[in-house]
C-alpha cells in the first residue's frame, strides 16, 4: 500500500477555504487504498484543532494520528524532559505546551526558548531573546516559514522572527519544521515509509520529501517559491492534478 504525505496550507486549503477539487481528489485516493498523512508546519493550531478544521472543510473523518505538526515533533522529542521553556508565540501555543506538563516560564528562568508565531510581533521581546541567546540560552524554532498562504495573500510566518534572530547573531536556529532533520526523522523512526510528498513549498515540502527519498510533487496553488522549482520531481497546478500519478503507481 502506498503512503502519501500532503501539505495543508496552500495545498489542501488557503485559510478557511478549500482549494478546488481537493475533496473529490482525496476521496479517489482513499478509495484506492492509499494511506494519507497530513503534514504541516502550522504550529499556531493544535493537532486537534487542525483535525476539526479538516473534518469541517472536507466532511470526512480524519485520524488525528495522521496529522503531523511541529508540535507533534516537539512532544515526541521532549515529552520525557521537564524543561523550563520560554515561548515566543500565541496563548494557544503556551496552553498546548503547558498541557504536556512542561513548565512555561519567564525568559530569565528558561532552559529553552521556543519560537512560534504571534499575530503581531513584539520587537522588545525579540531583542531580549537575542540578548539571552547571545550569552548561551538554547533556542529552537517550530518552523522557519517566512510566510504562509491565506485566501487574502501571504502573511508573515514564524520564520520572519527566526530570521531576525539568526541575522543578528549570525547563527542557524534548529527547527522542528519540515526543513529540519527532526521532522523527517519522526517518520523514519516510526517506520512510516512515505512514497509520495505533495506540497506548495520547495524549501519545506520538497526538501522534506527528498529527505525521505519520496517522489515529490510541487503544486502552484500556494506561495511563490524562491528556490529552484525544478528540485521537485513533478510540477503541477493543484492537488487534484496529482491523482492520476498516484493511482497509476499505487
Amino acid at each position: 500500500m502506498s503512503i502519501i504525505a500532503t501539505d495543508l496550507d496552500g495545498t489542501i486549503f488557503k485559510g478557511q477555504t478549500l482549494i478546488d477539487g481537493v475533496k473529490e481528489a482525496l476521496l479517489k485516493i482513499i478509495n484506492e487504498g492509499i494511506e494519507i498523512y497530513y503534514t504541516t508546519n502550522n504550529s499556531s493550531q493544535t493537532p486537534s484543532e487542525i483535525k476539526d478544521k479538516l473534518e469541517n472543510l472536507l466532511q470526512l473523518d480524519i485520524d488525528i494520528s495522521k496529522i503531523i505538526t511541529p508540535l507533534v515533533i516537539f512532544q515526541n522529542l521532549y515529552s520525557d524532559d521537564k524543561l523550563n521553556i520560554f515561548i515566543y508565540g500565541s496563548e494557544n501555543l503556551k496552553k498546548y505546551i503547558k498541557n504536556l506538563n512542561m513548565n512555561v516560564t519567564s525568559l530569565e528562568n528558561a532552559e529553552l526558548v521556543l519560537i512560534g508565531r504571534k499575530e503581531e510581533n513584539n520587537f522588545s521581546e525579540i531583542n531580549e531573546i537575542i540578548k539571552s541567546v547571545s550569552i548561551g540560552k538554547n533556542i529552537l524554532s517550530l518552523n522557519k516559514d517566512l510566510t504562509f498562504p491565506t485566501e487574502f495573500g501571504e502573511k508573515a510566518g514564524n520564520g520572519a522572527v527566526v530570521k531576525i534572530i539568526e541575522d543578528e547573531l549570525s547563527i542557524s536556529i534548529p527547527t522542528l519544521g519540515k526543513s529540519g532533520n527532526h521532522y523527517s526523522s519522526y517518520f523514519i523512526q516510526n517506520g512510516i515509509t512515505v512514497n509520495f510528498v505533495i506540497g506548495d513549498r520547495v524549501d519545506t515540502d520538497i526538501i522534506f520529501g527528498k529527505n525521505l527519498n519520496a517522489k515529490t510533487f510541487l503544486v502552484s496553488s500556494g506561495i511563490k517559491n524562491y528556490l529552484d522549482v525544478n528540485i521537485a520531481d513533478i510540477q503541477l497546478n493543484k492537488f487534484s492534478d496529482v491523482v492520476p500519478f498516484l493511482t497509476e503507481e499505487s
